[in-house]
């Protein structure tokens, strides 16, 4: 019944994914595709062991759940009453969990300060950057942004007030009593795991490479399972106290009431007329996703080890199959158009509108940009930070992402990126405006930042600025306004900034979700250059 989809991953020689179809909390149909290890030609089975990562914060705000109903913590607790360390607050628990913080993301704030994506990463790591933050994305409460950082600091909360790890106390509480025996928080990089799949990442001309995430940190994500464990899970939250399930599936607010549409380490929305309760995850070569629909009783987790995988896409793909007949919105009136590999949807788009709405575009909110791209018919979006996302026509001036639940809308001259009904980002173009430019003389020179701990370089190259980092290769800066550049290379946005005497003496950074990072001009200003990554 979907072996069809899941064809590219069919095979002997590459890696793939298990699938588990659940009805009534138990599994209905189970299907494997493809290897858990090329290196000893080990299939993926059921009872293989994957990463999957973003799903983790489930299991952790269920952790924190159950500590609040015994009264061990309360979700409008201060987090500084367990992490005193913490020098930007007050911050609720509650707010931690339904992602309006306003704090900076952890990976983003690793990779600004000089961490490699192989560098090991531990929860100790994450404590000491977060505790040298001094300002915000933005207020807390105004606004639903999706950050790993809190979920970090509350596995931190939880080893402090209970004495025990996340991995022992979600073991106690959670995974024993449910005999999820293949389910635990990977906090320790050298700790064997039977039966766990490596990650993999599709090389030059689609060779595999391993890409296994160097991590340490729990409570975000390192949660290691299995599909066969999640019908344990599956069951537990159909036939558990309607009244819990309830609390952990309601939407956060923000502080004017709009609805976050997270829940409780879960994604609250509506598929086809039915409502879903969802998460997905990704790190390194890992992509996984968990797709409820409740009213049926029917659920879906894909679990794999190949980087290429949408495993978003084809779990809809699958309740389309399984659950035809049982949408109130016909597929056709809802779904993803032929080419984007779902169903028969709504017909091409246009090539010409296509067209018109390409270019390069700014976030109004955070000051990183973004080029939209058309390619064979279809629409891509590129980020700054070097992500790229497909564009699906969902209705006139509205796409929404394959990958994530996430959509866009051109509307009064701007570009607007929603997630769960909220504004994510809003976005102008900036094609044709030819940016006013100072005297590129005025940058170069050193620049500090005490919240990351580190040192960034500005240097002329000819008619080009240039920023160098220790351990990375360096990026071109490409000018976007006056004292304003962007580095592809480097995913940043750089804002220079000016004394009463003209002279510039500082930068804002920008990232995709660390914002405004100051940086002060060292007073020697000094033209120490890293030109390549010193040896491992």
């Amino acid at each position: 019944m979907i072996d069809d989809l899941f064809a590219p991953w069919n095979r002997d020689d590459g890696p793939g994914c298990a699938v588990a179809i659940y009805r009534d909390g138990a599994i209905a149909t189970a299907r494997t595709f493809g290897m858990a290890n090329l290196e000893h030609s080990i299939p993926i089975t059921t009872s293989t062991v994957f990463h999957i990562a973003s799903i983790s914060k489930m299991f952790t705000a269920y952790a924190i759940a159950l500590l609040a109903r015994e009264n061990v913590l309360a979700l409008d607790d201060d987090l500084r009453t367990y992490i005193p360390e913490l020098l930007t607050g007050p911050v609720t628990i509650r707010q931690i969990i339904h992602h309006t913080s306003g704090m900076r993301d952890q990976w983003d704030l690793l990779r600004l300060a000089g961490w490699r994506t192989a560098d090991l990463k531990t929860s100790a790591d994450i404590l000491r950057l977060a505790c040298r933050q001094l300002e915000l994305n933005f207020t807390r409460g105004t606004r639903f942004q999706y950050i790993n950082t809190g979920y970090t600091l509350l596995g931190i909360a939880i080893e402090r007030l209970t004495g025990k790890s996340l991995r022992a106390f979600c073991d106690e509480r959670i995974f024993s009593p449910l005999a999820m025996h293949d389910t635990q928080f990977h906090d320790d990089a050298n700790r064997i795991v039977p039966r766990r799949a490596q990650a993999y990442a599709r090389g030059n001309g689609g060779t595999p490479r391993i890409d296994m995430p160097a991590y340490e940190t729990v409570g975000p994500t390192s949660l290691l399972s299995t599909v066969d464990d999640f019908a344990r899970w599956e069951n537990h939250l159909l036939t558990a106290d309607p009244k819990w399930i309830d609390f952990l599936t309601t939407s956060g607010t923000l502080a004017d009431g709009r609805p976050t549409h997270y829940g409780f380490g879960c994604i609250l929305g509506e598929y086809r007329g039915l409502p879903v309760i969802e998460h997905a995850g990704g790190d390194g070569g890992y992509r996984a996703h968990y797709l409820r629909i409740p009213f049926e009783r029917f659920a879906v987790a894909i679990f794999g080890n190949v980087s290429d995988l949408k495993p978003g896409v084809l779990a809809r793909e699958i309740a389309d199959r399984v659950l035809a007949g049982r949408f109130p919105i016909a597929e056709t009136d809802h779904t993803l158009p032929a080419w984007a590999g779902r169903g028969a949807g709504i017909g091409s788009p246009d090539p010409a509108d296509l067209m018109a709405k390409s270019g390069n575009y700014r976030d109004l909110l955070s000051g990183m940009t973004c080029r939209i791209e058309p390619r064979g018919g279809r629409l891509f979006m590129l980020a700054d930070t070097g992500g790229e996302y497909e564009l699906a026509p969902a209705g006139p001036d509205r796409f929404r992402f394959l990958i994530v639940d996430a959509e866009c809308i051109w509307a009064d001259g701007k570009l607007r990126v929603l997630y769960g009904g909220n504004e994510q980002a809003l976005l102008e173009r900036v094609d044709g405006v030819a940016p006013k430019l100072a005297p590129l003389d005025d940058y170069p020179g050193a620049y500090d930042s005490d919240e990351l701990d580190v040192r960034y370089v500005i240097h002329r190259d000819g008619e080009q600025l240039v920023l160098t980092r220790a351990k990375f290769e360096p990026g071109a800066l490409h000018p976007v306004a006056r004292d304003e550049f962007t580095s592809i290379a480097d995913g940043v946005q750089l804002r220079f900034e000016r004394g009463n005497d003209g002279a510039v003496n500082g930068m804002i950074l920008n990232a995709e979700r660390v914002w405004n990072v100051r940086f002060t001009r060292a007073s020697d200003r000094g033209e120490e250059t890293f030109s390549s990554p010193p040896p491992s």
